[in-house]
């Protein structure tokens, strides 16, 4: 959820190659996405001063893939 700014939210597939790309923007009416569970996501900030809200369903459970996500020893 866009709480101010202007933001780009991308999805991928497993093999990295983009499921959508979505720009957010609350003037536009533009104000969040659904990402659905085990979807490799990220959000490029367009605009300085972006903020937004991540919420998540729990709990969260700490998980490694080729060692692109490390939480050992994070106190996670």
């Amino acid at each position: 959820m866009l709480l101010r700014g202007r933001v780009r939210v991308n999805t991928y597939n497993d093999d990295g190659t983009v499921l959508e790309s979505v720009i957010l923007c609350p003037e536009e009416g533009l104000y969040g996405v659904d990402i659905p569970k085990n979807v490799w996501h990220n959000v490029e900030c367009l605009e300085s001063g972006s903020v937004f809200f991540e919420c998540k369903e729990g709990p969260f459970v700490p998980h490694e893939v080729e060692g692109v996500m490390t939480v050992k020893g994070s106190g996670l």
